[in-house]
């Protein structure tokens, strides 16, 4: 009886999210970049790889918007954080699957990849149960924007009808980028467990 008496106190005083909270400007823009890229993916399995490579620099793009948005409009929330770290780590994940799947990058950069937001994410849950707030790192953007890029380059390398010796030349370009911003990111994943470490004190 007590844990369930515990559980509504706890219901009582969870954040609702409302829908004018999912509807301002800058959290549309997280979600159309989600969208987008999921119809980029699908498309260019269906054959449409010219369409791919346009929407996914869009995509690049519109990690940009959203935060400067936010800050231009005074929209800056808790929420709208996370859901631009979420945007950013499943943009990033479906596309670097599919460029893997292509022959871009090698599957080695998907494990790494997968396995930092794993432990990124378990950090960020244990913190927000013991009801401490982890704040993003600079080399967390660093590394979101390295790849973004890096995988726009290879998309090119692998998709556009370009020549061949620059085909080859983008797609070591790419790999480099993206294993630069790999690197960025498994430094803000140790920043983020070194905060939390500190704080747990």
């Amino acid at each position: 009886m007590q844990g369930a008496s515990s559980s509504r106190v706890s219901d009582a005083h969870a954040p609702v999210i409302g829908r004018a909270d999912l509807t301002t400007l800058p959290n549309l823009v997280s979600l159309a970049r989600i969208a987008g890229v999921t119809v980029a993916v699908l498309l260019y399995f269906a054959g449409y790889p010219m369409v791919t490579v346009v929407l996914g620099t869009i995509a690049c793009l519109t990690d940009y918007l959203d935060g400067y948005l936010a800050r231009r409009l005074s929209q800056e929330t808790v929420l709208g954080a996370m859901l631009d770290q979420a945007a950013d780590s499943y943009t990033t994940g479906i596309a670097l699957a599919m460029l893997v799947i292509a022959g871009g990058f090698p599957f080695l950069f998907l494990v790494i990849f997968l396995g930092r937001e794993f432990w990124v994410a378990t950090v960020r849950r244990y913190a927000a149960m013991g009801g401490l707030e982890i704040q993003s790192h600079d080399s967390g953007k660093v590394a979101t924007g390295f790849m973004y890029w890096a995988m726009l380059v290879m998309a090119v390398a692998i998709m556009v009808d370009i020549p061949p010796g620059l085909a080859v030349l983008a797609g070591r370009v790419a790999t480099a980028g993206m294993a630069v911003g790999l690197a960025f990111s498994c430094t803000a994943a140790w920043h983020y467990t070194r905060a939390l470490a500190g704080k747990a004190r």
